[in-house]
């Protein structure tokens, strides 16, 4: 039987302007602006990676979007040996990130009683490129987990923000 990778959320986040948060800080933090600024707001979780030599670096980001008026945003890195000799593993790995790290922040929103904010998954995938063979199943599996898919050109979430920090 094959080994499964076991994917792992590190408590800790970074962000430019609020710097080192765990991650019930950060959700106490979207938890707050939601509520005082009722709708208009956007949660996105990407994930992107690059490849080096010996391993891959993955970045998720956590957005909190106000429509129209700019966010906040985090992110985490890690490196990782999956992927390393498969384009196909790394988006699937980039993918599983995105909705593991959607997932707990959704549970903690909701143990706070915080429902109906918009969560998009962006995916580093696109029309363009090797990876469009990858589309279909991609986009399905996050819209099966319950969220809003995003590919490029739309998924900035991925292919800018976290593309940003993944030297």
């Amino acid at each position: 039987m094959a080994s499964k990778t076991k994917i792992e959320i590190k408590d800790i986040f970074f962000s430019p302007t609020k710097g080192a948060l765990c991650l019930e800080d950060i959700v106490n933090f979207i938890a707050q602006k939601v509520s005082n600024g009722g709708n208009g707001y956007l949660l996105i979780v990407g994930t992107d990676s690059k490849r080096h030599m010996e391993y891959l670096t993955y970045v998720t980001v956590i957005i909190l979007y106000r429509i129209g008026k700019g966010g906040v945003y985090f992110y985490q890195r890690h490196k990782s040996e999956v992927g390393r000799y498969s384009l196909q593993a790394a988006i699937y790995h980039e993918t599983a990130l995105s909705l593991a790290t959607a997932a707990k922040i959704d549970d903690l929103l909701k143990k706070q009683g915080v429902t109906g904010l918009g969560i998009e998954v962006h995916s580093d995938i696109g029309n363009h490129g090797k990876t469009k063979e990858l589309i279909q199943e991609v986009v399905s599996w996050i819209n099966a987990s319950g969220y809003a898919a995003q590919i490029k050109p739309e998924s900035f979430g991925a292919s800018k923000v976290a593309d940003k920090y993944t030297d």
